[in-house]
């Protein structure tokens, strides 16, 4: 194991260049029934193996972290003096607050994982406590399952200039033919797990949206990457969305950093919070226009998600060609989405690898802002969120089909471009929502 003021070291690194969120006192939303237990997903409690130290788990993240921080070598960034600390199943609140107290942390919130029953909690340092001591003695101790940093996720999106045809998007993918035929994906639950949304947009004040605030304990904000995700796939006019009719979840999970082009950031904690939420307010697909590092925890719950039928969607990074994995894009059963312009060229700024699924259109997107206006953005953000809409038109048209038939019906219908077959930068193709309708039973 590394000495760990390796690990102090970051810490003042991070301290020096971020601000860590805030993060008030909130519960879940309503539950619906229990979710039925599930089998051991990789890292759960079939096969934890000794609790890793906060360096090791720095070292598993290594050169994963969020558009334009992470390269070979660099540490992804963390929220300072904040651990999340995972307690098993049936474990009394009260040894959560023992190993706080005995430690010197402050517990912020906590959930359930409700399919694997874990107990998540947000972790703080207590005034006056020594951050080296502190996480050293957090990863060395047996009480809870694991301990890891409150890793930072951002929204993946790039300002755009108008060019051309101001919505192309929708007649590239033909979906305007095909989004009447599937019933505008009616009946259909898609969990924006973003930044706040501006329901009250003319673009979006028809649409069926609930919005959750994770971030603060108040009404939710209005904001402009979670607003321009939302019209994408559910506007009603005069922009209008992919999947029109389908049910958003808006749940805020992002805080905005930067109001002009719409970055924003959350936390492991944070994002874990939001799949939870999803699953639990009975999601078909979950729309992650986000990337951070390899993360434990929130690939437990998107682990989770898959195995309760949610279908994940996620950005595959603006990062450039040389960019490592973004995850939880690059994890296996999550569908990877990449972005291309109106001319199916792909967007410059686009991560590349294997882990690709395909292409959506993500350059000069139309898209609503925050007190009624509009503007052009691009990135993979974008394509994430029409890739989601199509998702709720395919399982609008045939409820029954499970994670790995609707992932495989958008991959076999795209438009095949770049090199022959799957490749590296457009996965499988650029989407085709007519041809994905048809190639249903």
């Amino acid at each position: 194991m590394r000495p760990f003021l390796i690990f102090a070291g970051l810490l003042a690194l991070v301290v020096a260049t971020m601000s860590p969120p805030a993060l008030a006192q909130s519960t879940l939303p309503a539950t619906p029934p229990r979710i039925p237990t599930q089998p051991d997903l990789p890292g759960s409690r079939g096969d934890m193996g000794p609790t890793p130290s906060i360096p090791d788990l720095f070292d598993a993240a290594d050169g994963a972290g969020s558009d334009g921080e992470a390269t070979p070598g660099n540490r992804p960034p963390a929220v300072p003096n904040e651990l999340c600390v995972i307690f098993p199943p049936n474990a009394a609140s009260e040894a959560a607050q023992t190993f706080a107290d005995d430690i010197d942390l402050e517990i912020v919130r906590d959930f359930t994982m409700q399919g694997l029953g874990l107990r998540v909690y947000l972790m703080r340092l207590g005034d006056g406590a020594e951050p080296d001591q502190v996480f050293e003695a957090a990863a060395a101790d047996q009480r809870p399952v694991w301990v890891q940093p409150n890793f930072i996720y951002r929204t993946t999106q790039d300002p755009a200039g108008a060019t051309g045809d101001q919505q192309y998007a929708l007649r590239q993918m033909r979906a305007d033919i095909a989004a009447p035929q599937a019933g505008g994906g009616e009946g259909i639950r898609i969990a924006l797990i973003d930044s706040g949304v501006d329901t009250a947009h003319e673009s979006l004040a028809g649409a069926t949206i609930s919005a959750f605030d994770l971030v603060d304990d108040g009404s939710v904000a209005a904001e402009v990457h979670g607003t321009v995700l939302a019209s994408i796939m559910v506007g009603q006019g005069p922009l209008h969305g992919i999947a029109p009719r389908a049910e958003l979840i808006a749940i805020r999970a992002f805080r905005e950093v930067e109001a002009k082009q719409g970055l924003a950031e959350s936390s492991s904690f944070l994002l874990s919070l939001g799949i939870e939420t999803a699953i639990r307010q009975q999601a078909r697909i979950a729309n992650l226009s986000l990337t951070g590092p390899q993360d434990r925890l929130v690939s437990q719950l998107v682990g989770e998600a898959l195995l309760n039928k949610v279908s994940v969607v996620a950005a595959a990074g603006n990062a450039g060609p040389k960019a490592a994995p973004a995850y939880p894009a690059a994890q296996d059963g999550v569908i990877a989405v990449t972005a291309t312009d109106m001319k199916d060229r792909l967007f410059k700024d686009a991560n590349r690898g294997d882990y690709i699924s395909v292409a959506a259109p993500g350059v000069d997107i139309l898209g609503a802002r925050p007190g009624g206006g509009y503007d052009f953005f691009s990135g993979t953000s974008m394509a994430t969120g029409y890739a989601s809409g199509l998702a709720a038109l395919l399982l609008s048209h045939q409820p029954a089909l499970g994670v790995v038939k609707l992932r495989r019906a958008m991959e076999e219908s795209a438009i095949d471009l770049g090199a022959p077959q799957r490749d590296p930068e457009f996965g499988a193709g650029r989407i085709d929502a007519l041809a994905a309708l048809e190639r249903l039973p």
